[in-house]
């Protein structure tokens, strides 16, 4: 059979817009009065006019100290310039100054919004903004949504920290109609987790998720938001399947697969409950379903290990062994390295096989996203002129060198999780091969295990549509695939 894969990200073509001052502003003059360069500032920031906005704020700064009135004011320029161009990292500087200069108290509240903003919308210094700024600060009075903010990830810090009750203290003062409040039980649920009260925690889970379908509480303001929703589902659904409990495990897993685009991860979850409730067949199709392009990003050598287990089961051998040398094409390079000897931090492939995991993930995403930040700066150096253009381009090689730093901290553990899953995967895929050729010599019979369900039916009927393919495919737009396989067993 040819299969054909037809990438979505092949298909549409994503246009960066960087925008620029309209009619060259960035070498329109600069005003000479102090006064005027600060109204100049503000006018051509109203006029959407970033970079000229920016270039006579700048000038201003540097005739000015933090006593004058308008620093920052001045300042806050910048940072809405900044943010206008998508230069979220040194926006983030910018804000940060006049949240913990805290000159102009009217200022504060804005700038920890616009904190706040920053870092539940994208990549971000979380280490620089929350745990060096909003976690240790004492910001007084502020508005509820952000009162809340600030107490829940003051509280999140002393929790990572070890001091559980001071945790506590603090996510008791986030407002009930805050969706921070939710977040903070969340948190408090996954310290059951860790603790080994398993039963308490998928208690709370399903609370949360309970609180959050109440008209009552909506009709207050409390709203559940989505992606905690996600989290709520997958968090009960994990602590399901280690009751074994796969069938309910797969009730929430269902809830939230249409995220599965943006967490592969979640379809091998899936596709190992199917095969612990014995749909093998089931199971097939979501392992399948990973081999779409739009998923490259996932690392997971268990797959191949799970596809070679599923033919297995239905005494594919043939199938079952090529499933299982999978894993060694696919992570050659890494194999090599980790056989050669040479350090892991040395290793490429290792390296960006970590850079994707949860710990490192966040680390990884802001050093990408402050590189292209630094050469969109590059790319605007003649509008920028050389003062902003020596400014902008300090802020980011210091933050880069910091960022960096971190990221081969992190790395320096990680890749060595990364090579010890690795060697496991093969371990277990030399010890299915091994067992596949015992079968073979033994018969076509089914190991042991569950109940074989039958498969799936594949035909249209009510709001569903079913689409055969012969001869091609594309599996980046589906990952509800059913695989048509042959059970050879002797029952």
């Amino acid at each position: 059979m040819t299969r054909r894969v037809t990438s979505r990200a092949a298909l549409v073509a994503v246009a960066l817009s960087v925008v620029t001052a309209a009619g060259g502003c960035g070498t329109a003059e600069l005003a000479t009065d102090r006064d005027a360069l600060y109204n100049q500032s503000v006018d051509a920031l109203g006029s959407g006019e970033p970079v000229l906005a920016m270039r006579a704020a700048n000038r201003y700064l540097k005739g000015a100290t933090v006593d004058d009135a308008r620093y920052d004011r001045a300042l806050r320029v910048i940072a809405r310039g900044a943010e206008t161009l998508g230069l979220r990292y040194a926006a983030s500087i910018a804000w940060l100054g006049i949240a913990e200069g805290r000159r102009d108290p009217e200022l504060v509240p804005d700038a920890v919004a616009a904190i706040a903003r920053l870092v539940t919308t994208g990549p971000h210094d979380d280490r620089l903004l929350v745990g060096g700024f909003v976690a240790a600060a004492d910001l007084g009075q502020l508005p509820p949504d952000l009162a809340g903010f600030v107490a829940y990830e003051a509280g999140l810090d002393l929790l990572r920290r070890g001091y559980g009750e001071w945790a506590a203290t603090r996510f008791s003062t986030i407002p009930a109609a805050s969706p921070w409040a939710y977040r903070a039980r969340y948190v408090q649920a996954t310290v059951l987790v860790a603790a080994g009260a398993l039963a308490d925690a998928q208690a709370a889970f399903e609370g949360l998720l309970a609180d959050g379908d109440d008209p009552e509480k909506q009709a207050l303001g409390a709203r559940l938001p989505d992606d905690l929703r996600v989290d709520l589902h997958r968090s009960i659904a994990r602590l399901l399947f280690e009751a074994k409990r796969y069938d309910e495990a797969l009730v929430h897993y269902d809830a939230i697969r249409d995220r599965a685009k943006d967490d592969p991860g979640l379809l091998l979850e899936m596709a190992w409950a199917h095969y612990h409730r014995g749909a093998t067949v089931r199971a097939l199709g979501l392992v399948l379903a990973l081999d779409a392009p739009e998923f490259s990003d996932l690392i997971a050598p268990e797959r191949y290990l799970l596809a070679a287990l599923c033919f297995r089961r239905l005494c594919q051998f043939e199938p079952a062994r090529a499933a299982a040398v999978r894993l060694e094409s696919e992570y050659a390079d890494a194999y090599r390295d980790l056989a050669s000897g040479r350090p892991l931090t040395a290793s490429q492939p290792l390296r960006d096989a970590a850079r994707r995991l949860r710990e490192v993930r966040p680390t990884a995403e802001l050093l990408a996203s402050m590189k292209a930040e630094r050469a969109r700066v590059a790319g605007l150096a003649d509008e920028l002129g050389p003062d902003l253009l020596a400014y902008l381009a300090g802020v980011y090689d210091r933050g880069l060198e910091e960022v960096g730093r971190r990221e081969e901290e992190a790395l320096r553990v990680a890749v060595v999780k990364v090579g010890n899953q690795l060697l496991s995967a093969r371990e277990g895929v030399r010890l299915t091969t091994h067992e596949l050729g015992v079968a073979l010599l033994r018969g076509r019979h089914r190991p042991a295990g569950p109940r074989e369900l039958p498969p799936p039916e594949t035909s249209a009927r009510g709001d569903h549509v079913a689409f055969e393919f012969t001869g091609e495919f594309w599996t980046d737009e589906l990952d509800d695939l059913v695989v048509r396989v042959e059970d050879q067993c002797i029952q």
